[in-house]
């Protein structure tokens, strides 16, 4: 497979990086470290003022209208960069979905995420299930429905316009748009690796019309894996982009720094660790490309996703434990940056499923394919 960028995409992808670049400098990160909402509103409305938020949002509400691989490729400079920005949750988990199966009044609504004024978050997991069997009930209730459960580790909920909620309906699921400050919602923020805000949703009969239903609840299931498979793949590529970041700035590292006057790059154990990194971040980018490009063109794609969650997990870790290993005690200094690509590709790695069940289901569907 090709994948070669056209050139509208290495343009996306050049402003992007240009925006974030210019922006998220350590001494802006460290800033921004100490606010609670772990949201920089300024490169919010810079990335809305150059449309890239409205990046596959429909041209009808203002969006540019392209596709899931180029969502990608922003959220890769998002990991370059590291920046404190909600664009998966909002671009990828809601938005995306909306735009595929919502009402039209549903994808109307959107064009508040292009302008930057809305941020929208996924609730998709639970303790102790999948995230494609959700323990949440929706219930009928006059014209609308009524949601009883408990979420876990839902990204920015505090600031979000609406929640999207997986929830069990008889054998079926339905895929709902929340309100965080309806009657029925309590939020409990928890700690996280990365120290994005991330909260237990809790749902008592929380009352929503039929209008927030996105799709017919006979497709929901597939709606659902449409949206887990797209959220996962997102993922991959922040941490493929955080990964190739660690690796640029240790291998400058490895440059400079000397013992024995000479650069420890020159040793055999430190080039040899720096190798295996690279065929890790490659390997972390190409699968995460060959699953983004599947998604993109409507392919079958569990596997690719699979493949891409695994190498994320499993050789997005060895690639940060390197980086801080090849960089000794100056690893742990919070002001220099090194310490920030290892906390997030964490975060990357445990969320939606970690090296082991990605590995479980790649076998799981081969076997299948056999």
């Amino acid at each position: 497979m090709d994948f070669t960028l056209s050139e509208e995409q290495q343009e996306l992808q050049g402003l992007a990086k240009q925006i974030l670049g210019d922006r998220m400098t350590l001494t802006h990160l460290r800033e921004l470290d100490g606010s609670e909402d772990w949201f920089d509103r300024e490169t919010w409305a810079e990335l809305a003022k150059a449309n890239l938020l409205g990046m596959a949002v429909p041209e009808s509400v203002g969006g540019l209208g392209y596709g899931f691989l180029e969502l990608c490729l922003l959220l890769q400079e998002q990991g370059r960069t590291v920046a404190p920005l909600p664009l998966i949750h909002t671009l990828v988990s809601v938005a995306l979905p909306i735009a595929e199966f919502g009402t039209p009044e549903q994808i109307e609504e959107l064009s508040g995420v292009v302008t930057g004024d809305t941020v929208l978050t996924a609730a998709l997991s639970e303790l102790g299930t999948p995230p494609d069997e959700p323990q949440t009930i929706a219930e009928r209730s006059g014209d609308g429905w009524r949601i009883t459960g408990e979420k876990v580790c839902v990204p920015q909920a505090h600031l979000a316009s609406g929640i999207l909620v997986p929830a069990r309906v008889g054998e079926d699921i339905g895929i709902f748009l929340v309100w965080p400050k309806a009657d029925g919602v309590t939020l409990e923020r928890q700690q996280t690796m990365d120290h994005e805000p991330q909260f237990v949703v809790k749902l008592d009969g929380v009352e929503v019309s039929d209008a927030a239903r996105i799709g017919e609840i006979a497709r929901g299931r597939e709606i659902l894996h449409w949206t887990l498979d797209r959220t996962i793949t997102g993922i991959c590529a922040i941490a493929a982009g955080a990964c190739q970041e660690a690796l640029r700035i240790t291998a400058e590292y490895t440059t400079t720094r000397k013992q024995f006057d000479r650069a420890i790059g020159t040793f055999q154990a430190v080039g040899q660790r720096m190798a295996d990194s690279y065929i890790d971040t490659e390997a972390i980018n190409l699968t995460m490309l060959q699953a983004a490009t599947h998604l993109a063109e409507g392919q079958a794609s569990q596997t690719e996703v699979a493949t891409a969650k695994y190498w994320a997990a499993e050789g997005g870790s060895r690639v940060v434990h390197a980086a801080l290993h090849v960089h000794g005690g100056i690893s742990i200094d919070l002001d220099y940056p090194i310490h920030r690509y290892f906390l997030w590709v964490k975060q990357a790695e445990f969320t939606l499923g970690a090296a082991t069940p990605s590995l479980r289901d790649l076998g799981r569907l081969i076997a299948a394919s056999a």
